[in-house]
């Protein structure tokens, strides 16, 4: 009966053991690692929006945008400004499950812009 309860004792101290290395926190070069991740994603998509406001500007001053595509193109701009500024709130928050959204959001507006200027 010793032997059971023995065994039984090692086994649920062996199970404590492999549950605690799954709850561990990541390893500090996986966290850098994402956390560069994150941050070249918002890079990108704050330059794509800068690529685009340039493109929209051109098109105006151009004459190539005008009346209501131009209109049109200011709203898109507004959102496309918006959804940009809330991947860089959710960057600096931490907060990985809206930044993904945000950033999917941002990307989704950038390339709505960027046909309605072309």
């Amino acid at each position: 009966m010793k032997r059971i309860l023995l065994a039984a004792a090692l086994l649920s101290l062996s199970g404590c053991a492999g549950l605690s290395a799954l709850m561990a926190p990541p390893a500090p070069a996986t966290v850098a690692n994402q956390t560069v991740l994150d941050e070249q994603g918002a890079i990108g998509v704050e330059l794509a929006y800068k690529a685009a406001r340039v493109a929209l500007e051109t098109a105006v001053d151009a004459n190539m945008l005008k009346g209501a595509k131009a209109t049109q193109a200011a709203a898109l701009d507004n959102q496309a400004f918006a959804a940009v500024t809330g991947v860089r709130a959710a960057y600096r928050a931490g907060n990985g499950a809206n930044y993904g959204v945000a950033l999917a959001e941002a990307r989704a507006a950038v390339t709505n812009l960027l046909a309605a200027v072309h």
